[in-house]
Order: C-alpha cells, then structure tokens, then sequence
C-alpha cells in the first residue's frame, strides 16, 4: 500500500464482471484476491498507513467489496449464463469469495477502530491509568431527609400521595378554600401574583381542591412539594417545602386528625414529642388549631429561635370547613373532613436545632455536610 490515491484507483477501476464458463469466473475471482489484499491485506492490517483512512474510505471499500453493485454481487446474478452442470461449483467458489471478502474487511475495520482510539488517547493529557483521588461527594440535605421520613407513617396509614401545580388559578389556591376576593384572610399571606387569575401556590392545599373535585370518595391523600410566599426571615423563606394532609370520608372527627398529627410528628423527629394545640382560624377549616412543637433547642426554656417561648409553631390544623366541601361538590351533611398543613423547613430546623431557617438555602456546604447525612 503506497498511500490513499492507490487505494482510490483501486476502488474506481472499471472491473469486467461478465464471464462464460466457471474458467472466466475463477480467474475473476482471483483478480478481486489481488485487489481485496492490495486494500486490506495483510501488510494493511499491520502498517502503520492505517492512519491515512477515513471513516468516508472505510465506506468505501465496503461498498466497493459488498455492496449491491460489487463485482461479488454481479457475479451471483450471473450464475444463470453459464452451464447448468458448472453452477453448483461456481456459486461454492463465489460463495467461498464472499466470506473471505467479509472476514478480511471486518478484521480491518476492527483494527482502524483500535487504531483510532489508541491515537486519540495518546493526543489526551490525562492518564487514564492513574490512581484518581477520594472524590468529595456530597450530602443528603436535612429538608430532604425529613420529608422522607414524613412520608413513612403517612405510606403506612394507607395514604395516597398526590401532586400538584406549583403555579395555580386563582380559584384552586384561594376560592375554593373558602378564601374569596375580598376575604381579609388573604392578607395571612402574602401572594406572588402571576398573570390574571394566577398565582404560586401559597400552600400545597391547592392541591386538595384538585382531588376533591376530580377524585372519587372518600379520600385519603397527602400533598407534599413547594410553596411560595413573599416572607425572609429567621422562621420565614420565600420558597419552601410543605407537606399537606387531607381526609373526606363519613364519621371524621377531631381525634382522627389528633391521631394522624402525633404519628406523623414521633416519626419525624424519631421520638415521642410535645405537641399544643393552640385555637386559630383559617378559612378552610372549622374549627382550626395551631400546632406547636416543644422547641428543640431549648426544650421549653425559651431561646431567640423560639422567640422565648419554649415553642416552636409547625403549621395548622382542623375539621374542612362545610363550605370548602360545598365548594367542591361534595355533600357535607353525609361527609366530613379533617385537614392538616406542616412546613418540612420548620420541622427539620426543630429537628437539627437550627437556629436559622436561611442557613438552608445559603449554599454553605461545610454547614449541610455537619450533619452527616448520607
């Protein structure tokens, strides 16, 4: 092989494929040997030329050797001019030929592909043989983590985790939870307003109103994920994690939901807690209650995290309020409902006695990597 050209005139020269007899078409066959080997041979298959293929030329031979208007191909369509008695020894000496072309060619294919890869590893900087050092990899994040632990008890009391819109109509977050345009609860909160009608859901109760619309009775669902509010501080963040309960069936009471909360609660913080009740107001709930955790940095001490009162509030709670469940289109005098909402954030800074809810989200990594989550 003396370079790319020869192999091209090779590739391009005109090849007389009609033959007469079995002795024409062997001496055909010998002819294309010569030239199979002239391209890929065995001098081929070892020289360092390798480098002036192309993957265009790789192609090439292989169209030139095997495809549909090779002399190979044209030889077997052939087989019919010649006698009868000398075909079967022919098509055998044609057949010989074709496996012989698609060895060679796939040992030289295989070749230029190890060929291309050794030079491209010996272009690169880096061994790849070396030893490479510890890699500094991360941690579970502690909201992560207790979200995960809440849902346990919520998977082992049957139920049904749902998600939702993160951005919501107006209708879905606010209206049907009894919170209408002009009601002054929607100064609890205050809202990123969206284009008309839409908000980032404020709560992940938005996604109660989804289910009691589009689901069949009774229900029995939890509704984790994002919520958004324009608050920062110690205890607030703009955007943080809620984790949502919601229960519709005939006969639902107040113990229902004491039970529900205290079982989600000991799972959460791995321990039986102190919990208080404390008579609030939301408009989805009647009647409603705040629920406080014993401060788990100063154990009912007073400290700034708990602003000195030895409590820590997690979220609210209640029986749904009748209008909620007409809202809905379901009928309060045959169901009921009990209905609670948890900050994960607040749970996991009591949890971790955090004194900061910002620390979370403020990229330390030296801070996340201190509890030693995995």
């Amino acid at each position: 092989m003396s370079g790319i050209e020869e192999i091209k005139n090779i590739l391009t020269a005109p090849i007389s494929v009609s033959y007469q007899n079995i002795e024409e078409l062997i001496k055909h066959i010998n002819d294309e040997r010569v030239r199979l080997t002239q391209v890929v041979g065995e001098n081929g298959l070892n020289s360092p030329d390798l480098n002036i293929f192309s993957n265009d030329i790789m192609e090439e031979i292989r169209i030139r050797f095997t495809g549909k208007k090779s002399p190979l191909q044209e030889w077997l369509k052939s087989l019919r001019n010649i006698p009868a008695d000398e075909r079967k020894n022919a098509g055998a000496k044609i057949n010989e030929l074709k496996a012989e072309i698609e060895s060679c060619i796939k040992t030289f294919s295989e070749n230029y592909r190890i060929q291309v890869e050794n030079k491209k590893l010996n272009s690169e900087m880096d061994d790849i043989t070396l030893p490479f050092s510890q890699l500094n990899l991360g941690s579970r994040h502690p909201v992560i983590t207790v979200m995960r632990d809440l849902m346990v008890p919520f998977q082992r009391m049957g139920f049904s985790v749902v998600d939702g819109p993160e951005m919501d109509n107006d209708f879905y977050n606010f209206e049907a939870l009894n919170v209408l345009k002009d009601h002054p609860a929607r100064e609890m909160q205050d809202t990123f307003f969206l284009a008309s009608e839409w908000v980032l859901r404020t709560h992940t109760s938005n996604v109660q109103s989804h289910a009691m619309k589009e689901r069949k009775l009774p229900l029995k669902i939890v509704c984790p994920g994002c919520v958004y509010r324009n608050e920062f501080d110690m205890t607030h963040l703009p955007a943080f994690r809620q984790i949502e309960c919601l229960v519709v069936d005939k006969g639902i009471h107040m113990g229902h939901l004491r039970h529900t909360i205290n079982e989600l609660l000991n799972a959460a913080f791995g321990r039986s807690v102190k919990l208080r009740f404390r008579s609030s107001y939301f408009p989805f709930t009647e009647p409603s209650a705040e629920v406080d955790v014993e401060c788990q940095q100063c154990f009912g001490k007073g400290c700034r995290s708990c602003k000195h009162t030895g409590w820590s509030e997690i979220g609210g709670c209640g029986v749904v309020n009748k209008k909620v469940l007409e809202s809905c289109g379901i009928d309060s005098s045959v169901y009921g409902g009990i209905a609670f909402g948890f900050g994960v954030d607040r749970i996991a800074k009591d949890r971790f006695a955090v004194s900061d809810l910002r620390s979370f989200i403020d990229g330390n990594v030296s801070f996340l990597k201190s509890f030693g989550l995995v």
